[in-house]
């Protein structure tokens, strides 16, 4: 890509039998990592039975609805640094994820477990890409979708920011000299392109702003 970012590179969903077989193989791999990720009750070349992540006590939901059900600031903060604790668990652990949205994440009982793993960014990226690419894929989904809630986007730069003090080194010093790169997209005024532009934009603000604060 003309930015030149490779952990930014598309990873290809393959879809069909393959994707089965990709998800199946990246979640036993997580799993054997002691990553909390779902348990497979049954697989078919067709599709995979996955144990729910929570229970009817405590249902399972996303990361998103997680911090958006509350106002409470300790309690934002607390939800976000489970989050991000789990993320980079998995990088301690020389392991990543494959779409790490905040759709992606959900929260049960105070855990964290992962889903959705039909891609395997490893095919097209170094490790260490693979891991600035969560961090990316986390830090993008939720600045687009938190800036309409004003309390919980105000503390999402804060928790980035120690999160990212935590973080693997090679991986943090990856990110640091990408995103400078990445913030040269807002020359291009993407608030004028429809909603999602208007996210784009307000995200590439954030992250200008997370930029300094590294």
């Amino acid at each position: 890509m003309w930015l030149k970012l490779d952990a930014l590179k598309p990873v290809p969903n393959i879809g069909g039998e393959e994707s089965i077989i990709i998800e199946a193989n990246r979640i036993e791999t997580l799993q054997k990592a002691g990553i909390p990720v779902p348990i497979i009750l049954a697989q078919t070349p067709q599709a995979l039975l996955l144990a729910d992540a929570g229970t009817p006590e405590q249902p399972a939901v996303t990361l998103l609805e997680k911090i958006k059900s509350t106002n409470d600031v300790a309690q934002i903060d607390k939800i976000l640094a489970l989050s991000i604790e789990a993320l980079n668990s998995v990088h301690h652990r020389d392991c990543y994820l494959s779409e790490a949205f905040a759709r992606n994440i959900l929260i049960t009982n105070d855990k964290t477990v992962f889903i959705d793993f039909e891609t395997d960014p490893g095919q097209v990226h170094a490790p260490v890409d693979c891991m600035v690419r969560d961090w990316y894929c986390f830090t993008f989904s939720l600045y687009g979708k938190l800036y309409k809630s004003p309390t919980q986007y105000e503390r999402l730069t804060p928790a980035l920011v120690e999160g990212l003090k935590n973080a693997k080194q090679d991986v943090r010093e990856r990110f640091c000299e990408t995103l400078p790169k990445l913030l040269h997209l807002r020359r291009i005024p993407f608030k004028f392109f429809g909603s999602d532009g208007r996210k784009l934009s307000v995200t590439l603000q954030s992250l200008a702003a997370l930029n300094q604060r590294l």
